[in-house]
């Protein structure tokens, strides 16, 4: 499938969770631990719920609580939502989060996805409206993920590093003070039994955070099985590599990352020219869900567009939009849209007035998202040259002709 998405990101499905009678029945392994492995591993967990089946079952309960330390990784979907109108799927959807209050015991609110999420067309269209803006939001989070997963890793690496490192003092200070000739297993055995006011002396000594040490309980029981008089001594030369790998190796490391900071040229640069660089992924077949959602699809069975006589499609700025694609794109848009940091970027760099500025952004966000999808950057190109180039005054309001087919019906509305 032609999916900008799918080309970093790999989708592990695990086989449907039992219920009632059928939880009897014996996998042929233990379905809970296997959970756990992925868990551990995935960068995302999709929790999947039919709106008309919620139930939890002991088996999934199971499930639910092995992923317990993972919370941040877990986004939850209520599937054929398009199944039941609009005051069922308010009962329903508070009853999920009813439901999951009692499994997961994170304190945040699960974030639920609501919707139909397969090709067919809905079969009520009442939350229409509610389910594509839950789809895109669900493309969103998934097209940002993979600089998020290496942010993840970069992370754990950092707290790896620093567990060594403080693990390093603590057998170095127990080495140093064992005595060299007589009485090793008793000093040892004080040591252990004094484990609290060491790691609380250690703490002090090398300026170390508290989260950084081992379970005492774990570690003492660990320590009566080895002899502190074998330990090797501390080696400040190895501290010193650990200290510059934390102070100059991971900032290096996070700056390769793509960031809303980059410019095109350097973000061009970090992802190996990837962007641009084939000119053929764009003219891809992207599958259509317009009808999906009630919509007429926007085929052009005319090559050269529609005219000014079709209203419903008619685009002035649509010979814009073709030809600021790839300046669009060369921003590095995640999940089809720019961040606000990076649209803002964008517009400062016009030399515009602050106050032109904030005109201009009030017209082109015009879902209030406070981020720029392909439509509302050519919008904001497009008022920002008409005020340099032609010398224009900024509109009050914009023109029919110049609002994206894709804003009509929010603009119709007054806004969202």
């Amino acid at each position: 499938m032609p999916s900008s998405v799918l080309r970093s990101v790999t989708l592990v499905d695990t086989p449907g969770v039992l219920s009632g009678e059928k939880q009897r029945t014996n996998r042929g392994y233990d379905f809970t631990k296997v959970v756990a492995w992925f868990a551990e591993r995935a960068d995302l967990i999709l929790l999947l719920f039919d709106a008309h089946k919620l139930d939890i079952s002991d088996e999934l309960k199971g499930a639910i609580d092995v992923l317990k330390g993972h919370e941040d990784k877990i986004r939850c979907i209520l599937n054929k939502a398009d199944q039941i109108d609009r005051q069922q799927l308010m009962r329903v959807y508070g009853a999920l989060l009813w439901s999951l209050g009692k499994t997961m015991t994170s304190p945040e609110v699960a974030r639920v996805y609501v919707g139909s999420f397969w090709q067919e067309p809905l079969k009520n269209l009442d939350n229409s409206e509610l389910f594509e803006m839950e789809e895109k939001d669900l493309m969103k989070d998934l097209a940002v993920l993979p600089r998020q997963s290496a942010v993840r890793k970069i992370n754990e690496l950092v707290k790896r590093i620093r567990k060594v490192k403080t693990l390093a003092y603590i057998i170095g200070y127990l080495k140093s003070q064992m005595p060299n000739l007589m009485g090793k297993e008793k000093k040892q055995q004080k040591l252990i039994a004094d484990l609290p006011n060491v790691f609380r002396t250690i703490l002090k000594k090398y300026n170390l955070a508290p989260g950084d040490f081992p379970d005492i309980t774990s570690f003492s029981s660990k320590l009566r099985e080895v002899k502190f008089s074998e330990f090797s001594t501390l080696s400040q030369k190895q501290i010193d590599a650990l200290d510059e790998v934390l102070n100059k190796d991971i900032p290096a490391l996070m700056e390769e990352l793509p960031s809303e900071r980059d410019s095109p040229e350097t973000l061009r640069a970090k992802m190996g020219g990837a962007i641009g660089a084939n000119k053929n992924v764009s003219a891809m077949p992207v599958p259509k869900t317009g009808t999906k959602y009630g919509k007429a699809e926007s085929y052009e069975s005319n090559p050269f567009g529609y005219g000014q006589d079709d209203q419903d499609h008619y685009w002035a700025l649509q010979e814009s939009a073709d030809r600021l694609l790839p300046s669009f794109e060369a921003l590095g848009p995640e999940g089809g849209f720019l961040s606000t940091q990076k649209a803002r970027d964008v517009l400062v760099k016009t030399g515009l007035s602050k106050d032109q500025l904030r005109q201009i952004w009030n017209l082109s966000d015009m879902d209030r998202d406070g981020l720029f999808d392909h439509d509302e950057y050519v919008v904001a190109m497009f008022l920002c040259d008409a005020v340099i180039q032609k010398g224009r005054p900024i509109p009050v309001e914009l023109p029919a002709s110049v609002i994206p087919p894709s804003k009509r019906s929010i603009m119709n509305k007054g806004g969202p």
